[in-house]
């Protein structure tokens, strides 16, 4: 009896498929990033400010990051998550993944009306794993 409760278990943990690690990675990431991409289209620097790195945030106010956003010359009208590469690099599960995002913006300059028409384009942004967490890794 005991054994055919054993053979009973090992047979459930084997039809369980193995969870694997670079999939979880670039789901949750695919994820935050596509959070953070809205943020930013909403204009919502505190909400873009809360998906940075830990490090990020020990070093950068969240006023000093909205001014920083506010800076920027060109507005998000939209984005989307196009890809995201999680290589194992010899860590497992990944640290560090590669975010590229479709965007399409517009010019926040003075321009003459022709040159602020939205423009489509490509933004690759790195996101770090810092404890069971996904971050977006901010230049200083």
């Amino acid at each position: 009896m005991a054994w055919a409760a054993c053979a009973a278990a090992l047979l459930a943990a084997c039809a369980t498929p193995p969870r694997d690690p670079v999939a979880a990675a670039q789901a949750t990431v695919q994820q935050r990033a596509q959070q953070r991409a809205d943020a930013i289209v909403r204009q919502d620097a505190a909400a873009a400010y809360a998906l940075a790195s830990p490090a990020y945030r020990r070093l950068v106010t969240p006023d000093v990051y909205a001014v920083r956003r506010a800076a920027v010359p060109v507005q998000w009208l939209s984005a989307r998550v196009h890809q995201v590469d999680c290589p194992l690099d010899g860590a497992e599960p990944p640290v560090r993944c590669t975010v590229r995002l479709e965007i399409t913006s517009q010019p926040r300059l003075p321009l003459p009306g022709a040159a602020r028409a939205p423009f489509s384009g490509f933004v690759q942004e790195t996101w770090v794993r810092d404890g069971d967490q996904w971050w977006m890794l901010e230049e200083l």
